[in-house]
Order: structure tokens, then sequence, then C-alpha cells
């Protein structure tokens, strides 16, 4: 079965699988379109163990790697409902080298300045929806590269608000805000597999929102549904009544009119997840990267890079009108292979006046002389000798 998607989307999707694999109990998103692009572009510039675990990461050759990235982020911004950017600040006296600064898109590669600067490209690429850039900027940050996404749509058929109080299930009992609708055949509801409900709200753009429901938890249904978009699970769409599905019921019954319909109740959302992916780095081939005991980016400069963080914000958030979501991702790097600083306590002093002097014997505390200092001298002074008076004057002869 061959597969409908290119290799760029296939492989974006599959680090979006793998992530979203690792979800806990909580509400969570991710976003492995905002990510892949970036992971891609450092694959490209990386070299030794960082190329190789990085090109695993992002399923694609490290030759090919920065141009696949930078061309599903060209691709993705082509869409009315999608926007993305890249960004590279650098901090002045690195130098990048001139090939890897000209591969970029004109005007993606600045000056790294405050802290601010960067908040304020997170805000204005994502529409206002991400408002601080995911990384703090710090002494020894000498780059950082982010990619920002956004993507916005409103419903063909919008939802009205209702009470949302499931009679049946986890939520039984519980009673807020809900979404409620009736369409007539718009075959949005299908069967992943044997055990995965697959609804679509389409938008009236480019893009749609799947909602996975399995009995198995989000991350089953989240996997099935990546593996649908690639042909590799069987989808059965419009199921027979009859058929049995989480939160599924599909039955005959007499209507005025006729016609197949589709009803849908579920809650509004809105999620939003900060990632700091250094924290798993293994899943996105940064183990090495992160070594600070050398370079691992000679794509990038002569100078020893290594990456010291890496983090993600993102949100998503759904209503009775559409949906908007928004991701910045960034990785920062710092000079390899030097210490760390290191606070210390440096007392210093400086005499600048008249002073005095002892000489004190230790053992006994006796002053041997007393002085003092009220001019400095202006010519050599005679060192002072390292023979011991011991030595200078011996023990007589019994």
């Amino acid at each position: 079965m061959g597969s409908p998607l290119t290799a760029q989307v296939r492989a974006a999707n599959a680090l979006t699988e793998r992530w979203s694999a690792t979800f806990a109990a909580a509400d969570a998103v991710v976003s492995g379109a905002g990510l892949w692009p970036l992971l891609a572009v450092l694959a490209g510039a990386a070299g030794g163990g960082a190329r190789a675990e990085l090109a695993d990461a992002v399923g694609i050759r490290a030759e090919d790697a920065h141009a696949a990235g930078l061309e599903l982020l060209r691709a993705l911004d082509e869409s009315r409902e999608v926007s993305t950017a890249i960004g590279t600040w650098v901090r002045p006296g690195l130098e990048l080298r001139p090939e890897w600064v000209h591969s970029m898109p004109v005007g993606t590669v600045g000056v790294l300045g405050d802290q601010a600067v960067l908040d304020a490209w997170a805000r204005d690429h994502t529409q206002g929806l991400i408002e601080q850039f995911p990384l703090q900027i710090t002494p020894e940050t000498v780059l950082a590269v982010a990619t920002a996404l956004v993507a916005r749509t409103q419903w063909v058929q919008p939802f009205e608000p209702r009470e949302f109080a499931p009679e049946t299930g986890p939520w039984q009992g519980h009673r807020g805000p809900g979404l409620r609708r009736f369409s007539r055949g718009d075959r949005s509801v299908s069967i992943l597999g044997e055990d995965v409900t697959r609804v679509v709200v389409t938008g009236r753009g480019e893009f749609d929102v799947h909602l996975l429901i399995s009995a198995d938890g989000p991350r089953h249904g989240l996997a099935a549904g990546i593996a649908a978009l690639d042909d590799a699970i069987e989808v059965r769409t419009d199921p027979p009544a009859g058929s049995i599905a989480p939160c599924l019921t599909v039955r005959r019954v007499e209507s005025w009119g006729g016609g197949n319909g589709t009803s849908l109740a579920l809650p509004p959302f809105e999620v939003r997840s900060a990632h700091d992916l250094t924290g798993q780095a293994a899943l996105f081939g940064l183990t090495t990267a992160l070594d600070g005991s050398r370079g691992h980016f000679p794509g990038l400069s002569d100078t020893p890079l290594a990456l010291n963080a890496a983090a993600q914000h993102v949100l998503a958030r759904f209503d009775a009108t559409g949906f908007e979501a928004a991701a910045v991702t960034a990785v920062a790097m710092a000079v390899a292979g030097m210490p760390r600083k290191q606070w210390s306590t440096i007392t210093s002093v400086t005499i600048d006046r008249p002073f005095g002097f002892l000489a004190v014997d230790r053992a006994s505390g006796l002053v041997l002389v007393a002085g003092q200092v009220t001019e400095p001298p202006r010519d050599r002074v005679r060192p002072a000798t390292t023979e011991s008076a011991r030595a200078r004057f011996p023990e007589p002869p019994p």
C-alpha cells in the first residue's frame, strides 16, 4: 500500500506520534509540525554522533534534512489559514558559515539581543497566541534558532452552545459548557481499526480537526488517527446501524423527510503546554548535541557549538465557531568545550597611602621589626635574599 503523504509530512507525523505517545493523564498538546523543521535544520548542520541522532529523529537523511525542513515550512505557509516562520539570532562575535546563512530565507538571521525582542517575535508570528519566547537567553547563549506556526479556521457548520452533561462514561455527572450540532449526510464519522471513533470537523479552508475517541485512552486514539492519514489502518466511514465503537451509537429511526444525519456533542477546550525538550532528549535526537564538552555543528560555524536548551510553547483552542492553534519552538546554543562560569570571590587590596609594617615571629608572636612607609620608592629595590638566616650565621664550633 503506497503512502499518500510526502516524505516530509510522513516523517513529521511520525515524530508527532512518538511524542504524543509520552502523554500522561493531564491535558497536553504538542506541535510536531513546529518541531520537525527545526530538528531537520539542525540535522543538516550537525556532525558526528549528533548528526546521526538528529537524522534518525527526523527520519530524513542528514544531507537532505536542511532543505526538507525549510520546504515543509514553505508548504505550510502557502495555506491562507496557516502561517509559519523561522528565525536565527547570533551573538556579536560568533561567525556563522556564509553558505549556511545564505541557505536561510532572506531576513531570518539577526543579532541576538534583548529577551524582549524574542518575545515580540513570538507574539508577532503567532498573532498574539504565544506571548513569550519559550527560552530565556542567558549570558552563555551565543545562538538561538526558532520556528513559529499559527493555524486558524472557522467551521463550515458552527456549533450551538449547550450545557454539557454526559449521561454515561467517565465524565458522567459532569455539568458544564458544551457544544452541539446536527448535520446531514456529511460522512464525518468513521471507525478506525476496530476500536477508535473518529469525527472530522470540517473547516472552511484547508484544514480540519479530527476528534479521536478510544476505550484505551487518548494516546491509542492519536496513534490510530495518525496511522489513518497514511492509509496504514482500516477506515470504515458511514458505519452501519449497530456498529460498536467508543462514544458511538448508530441506529435506524423513523423521521420526517428521511435522510441520514450526525449528532455531535462535546465540551469546548483550550489546552496550553510548555515543553522542555531536553527532558526527552533521546526522543528528539538531542542527547549528543547537548554534550557541552565539544562542538556538534560544524555546518553552522568553525566555533564549536552545543545545545544548552530546547523548548516549545503551544496552544490549541476549539470553540463554537472554529479552531486555532499556535506553537513556538526554539533551541539555544553555547560555545562548547569551555568550563562553565562559576561565582568566585576576588579580594583586591591596592595600597595607595603611607602604611606601617611589622615583622612577627609566628611561634612566639614577637615583633621583630616595626616600621612604616611614607613614600613609595623611586628606584629599584634590592631583592631580598633567599638564603636563610641560619645559613648565614652558622653555629659556633664546640
